[in-house]
């Protein structure tokens, strides 16, 4: 995410449902009267405003309800804290370009571009209409009801994807305690998850813009993102090649255009393979993080050791009881329960009968 698109979320946090100024707006909405509201510090507020009440007075929904009753602009901190100006007259650059027709605006438009702030635009004569400009962004603020249902239909993908996830998942723990992995197994499963963290984006995206009514869909997608992203990095660790951070090469694939991310050579080339056809049939070792991380009461700092030790999960799943006491941390009795647990997984698994 860009600076510029985190900025504009904060933006739209502050005028999400529940907020002070998202009750001032819904209120100018209710009056029918349009308004202009600037959210800017002083100092670069001084170089649009050419004339107005400056008020620097406390700011309440109810003071910029009251305000907004003046054909101009208010001016706001950005805090939220003080009203600066009312009745403000803005002249901005003339020579800043914009495709807005009406007065309100085009001023909006023209001034947030020019003083890099956020600008909110209410039209009395389009239903109420509330545009923010910010900086050069453009967005119409959305029904609550037509934003319920884009989070809606976009859990129900998400559900879709969680469900293809625990499958693949499933089947790759099989290839991988059975040594069977082969590229195409590994790119399925990364192809999905980046599936699982666009959605997922989106939905916490329209979430912001939700505020409080966001709530009981929130705990769904809490849900559905449980242990995404931990075994994301896990499956990376597993069979990366290179010595990246597994949230590197997960924000490269993630930037792939949808025809490169459909490539199993490509994931294969950000994982750190040398791209070739014989790569394509070849077996891929795994080294057994996520496996490991299946068994109770196994800390990750054992698991490192043993994958350090070991160097695969085929290493390890063929080390006796001795063999995994050699390695620091690891007693009797856990190497008993590191023995019991993948013999509980292969069981689980069907593998091996």
């Amino acid at each position: 995410m860009s600076v510029k698109e985190a900025g504009f979320l904060k933006i739209l946090e502050k005028v999400a449902p529940g907020m002070p100024l998202r009750d001032a707006i819904n209120s100018i909405v209710q009056m029918r009267n349009g308004g202009l509201i600037v959210l800017s510090d002083l100092e670069k507020a001084r170089k649009v405003v050419q004339a107005g009440f400056f008020l620097d007075t406390e700011f309440t929904p109810q003071r910029v309800v009251e305000l907004s009753k003046m054909d101009r602009a208010i001016v706001i901190d950005e805090d939220l804290k003080r009203i600066y100006y009312a009745n403000a007259y803005l002249v901005p650059d003339p020579s800043i370009p914009s495709d807005e027709t009406g007065t309100r605006h085009l001023t909006a438009e023209k001034v947030a571009k020019q003083l890099n702030v956020a600008a909110i635009a209410i039209s009395a004569e389009r239903m109420g209409r509330v545009t923010i400009y910010y900086g050069p962004i453009k967005y119409v603020l959305q029904d609550i009801s037509v934003l319920s249902a884009r989070v809606n239909q976009a859990l129900r993908i998400l559900e879709q994807y969680r469900v293809t996830y625990n499958e693949l998942a499933q089947e790759l723990m099989a290839l991988e305690l059975e040594g069977r992995v082969l590229p195409y197994h590994v790119a399925n499963i990364i192809q999905n998850i980046v599936q699982i963290l666009d959605t997922e984006e989106e939905i916490r995206r329209l979430f912001v813009e939700l505020g409080e009514e966001r709530e009981l869909t929130e705990l769904l997608l809490e849900w559905l993102m449980v242990g995404v992203r931990e075994n994301a990095e896990l499956i990376v660790r597993d069979f990366q090649v290179n010595r990246r951070s597994p949230k590197a090469i997960l924000e490269d694939i993630r930037r792939l255009p949808p025809e490169e991310l459909l490539s199993t050579e490509k994931i294969l080339e950000i994982l750190g393979y040398e791209s070739s056809e014989e790569m394509l049939d070849r077996v891929l070792p795994s080294r057994g993080y996520r496996v490991l991380s299946q068994i109770p009461r196994l800390p990750m700092a054992v698991i490192e050791d043993l994958v350090n030790a070991f160097g695969s999960l085929r290493a390890i799943l063929r080390a006796t009881e001795k063999d995994l006491m050699e390695v620091k941390g690891i007693a009797e009795v856990r190497a008993r329960a590191i023995r019991a647990g993948l013999r509980r997984l292969k069981s689980t698994l069907g593998v091996g009968r």
